[in-house]
């Protein structure tokens, strides 16, 4: 199939989805080159984030997972691997064993606050060029985009 040719294709190639993928590629590789000297990934260092957001509230695996872009079973293997690091520590729900809570340890604090002013940086340099109203609109666009996901 000549794909320069088919019309089908030429939508596909360049379609909005293709192009949010790709943006979140990038900015992937950009996070995962400034958090690589702390040994976290930007999955992981995301997961802390929504740690320390949600700790007061006493959220457990399934709510953090609410608030993350991995899927709900990676939470708990980031988690995993968050303790083993010193990052977290977890403990059992006095109501519902079943339930696990994750605190941000002192450790997991200071690694947030040493790796902070790089994702910072790393973020102003995804965004330069977009006014902070251009950039408020992207978040509501990409936020409208993620609720009809199904299944998010």
């Amino acid at each position: 199939m000549n794909t320069e040719s088919d019309p089908g294709t030429q939508v596909c190639l360049s379609s909005t989805v293709f192009a949010l993928r790709a943006a979140a590629a990038h900015v992937e590789r950009s996070l995962t080159r400034v958090l690589e000297p702390f040994g976290v990934t930007a999955a992981q260092f995301e997961l802390l984030l929504v740690v320390e957001r949600l700790a007061a509230s006493g959220a457990g695996c399934s709510e953090l997972g609410r608030h993350l872009a991995a899927p709900g079973p990676d939470v708990t293997r980031m988690l995993d691997r968050l303790d083993s690091a010193g990052l977290v520590s977890r403990s059992r729900d006095d109501q519902d064993r079943r339930v696990v809570h994750a605190m941000l340890t002192e450790k997991g604090r200071e690694l947030i606050a040493q790796a902070g002013p790089s994702v910072a940086e790393a973020e102003s340099g995804v965004f330069e060029g977009l006014s902070e109203p251009d950039r408020q609109r992207l978040l509501a666009l990409l936020t409208g985009v993620r609720r009809n996901c199904p299944n998010s």
